[in-house]
């Protein structure tokens, strides 16, 4: 029985996880996983050997301030490889923990697959170089990103994004709504605010505001609140009475697509919510907000002029994106307010377009990557 190590800890992570696994039954693998995984890749099989929290920190400032943390995980990690020597370790997202990762790895040689690598493509592009020397085997989300890792020699395959399926499985309307008590008439407001505690914290206060602003304009608007997990419900309370938000809004768990199924308008925290958003063809909202000094850091490299997924896949501003200081709440409710009529209907015109940029290689392809790597 071949030997797997996986780290992906959040909710994106572990869909690519899932899938990854999947496949590889698929190719007729037979494996022991193991890795820094979170609930869901524990209850599909994989042993967990460490707590993966520190990893959901966002932000230079917030990285520093919890380096100790990061710094034992590292150790754990390196020590684990070391004892058990897998034949492969999957490394998903996190780059800056990654790549230390990869590179120990590949030291003990170990084959590296990397999936949903740097953002070489936004900033420090120059990191090819460094994939080049410390990783096998790229696999991406995107297909703008092929070109570059082609042209510097790594080997590269595009996934089917995970949230086709996902989404395509996900509820209709009717059928959310009456999981969620609304009626087929309600105005459906949705809020997702990220799955990190930090960003979660950053922003809730600011959408308990805005939605508030909103319910002022639409008295009978329904408000559902979409969070990750359960361990986010105490912080987004807190946050959620502070900011002054309608004491009647819905708050569900794990239950992202049903309440996108379920609403009209979205205001969403840019990360990979913004494409599953768009995937279901609902208008939105895209907002965001760091540590002061990690944005300023961040907007001097980046050279993306949008943030959201879909935008950067359409190359042009389909979601209104309101980044940092812009993100106030009257603002951002006045943004809102037209979505629930033609302005929602025309920006899902523009969406309709983004499924078909994501189908990726065939399975066949995949699972021959993986017969590959894993053996």
């Amino acid at each position: 029985m071949g030997k797997v190590f996986i780290l992906a800890v959040e909710r994106s992570g572990e869909n690519l996880g899932l899938e990854i696994m999947e496949n590889a039954t698929a190719a007729g693998l037979d494996l022991h996983w193991s890795g820094v995984v979170g609930s869901r890749l524990q209850a599909a099989g994989v042993e967990n050997i460490a707590d993966g929290e520190p990893l959901a920190i966002i932000g230079l400032v917030e990285v520093l301030r919890h380096y100790g943390a990061l710094r034992r995980l590292y150790h754990q990690v390196v020590s684990y490889l070391k004892n058990e020597r897998p034949t492969c370790v999957i490394l998903i997202d996190h780059p800056a923990f990654n790549m230390r990762i990869a590179k120990a790895a590949k030291a003990l040689g170990i084959r590296v697959l990397y999936v949903v690598g740097p953002q070489i493509w936004a900033w420090r592009g120059q990191r090819i170089h460094q994939i080049k020397q410390i990783v096998d085997q790229m696999l991406v989300l995107f297909p703008f990103e092929v070109p570059i890792y082609a042209e510097a020699g790594v080997p590269v395959q595009v996934l089917a994004h995970p949230l086709l399926a996902q989404t395509t499985a996900a509820p209709d309307r009717l059928t959310a709504r009456a999981a969620l008590g609304f009626a087929a008439d309600d105005q459906v407001l949705a809020l997702l605010p990220g799955s990190r505690r930090g960003e979660l914290e950053k922003l809730s206060r600011r959408y308990a505001q805005t939605a508030s602003l909103l319910r002022e304009q639409m008295p009978r608007l329904k408000i559902v609140v979409a969070l990750a997990r359960d361990e986010l419900a105490s912080a987004w309370k807190h946050q959620w009475e502070q900011g002054a938000g309608p004491c009647d809004a819905l708050v569900v768990i794990a239950q992202t697509r049903t309440v996108l199924s379920a609403a009209n308008v979205v205001l969403v925290a840019s990360g990979t919510a913004t494409l599953e958003t768009a995937l279901m063809e609902r208008p939105a909202v895209v907002v965001y907000a760091l540590n002061a000094l990690t944005y300023a850091f961040a907007r001097r490299l980046v050279k993306t002029p949008f943030v959201a997924m879909p935008n950067i896949l359409l190359k042009e501003s389909v979601y209104p994106e309101f980044l940092q200081d812009a993100f106030k709440p009257g603002q951002v409710a006045s943004a809102l307010l037209p979505l629930f009529t033609d302005a929602g209907h025309k920006q899902v015109q523009r969406l309709k377009q983004i499924r078909d940029l994501l189908q990726g290689d065939s399975a066949e392809a995949l699972q021959q990557v993986l017969r590959k790597m894993l053996l």
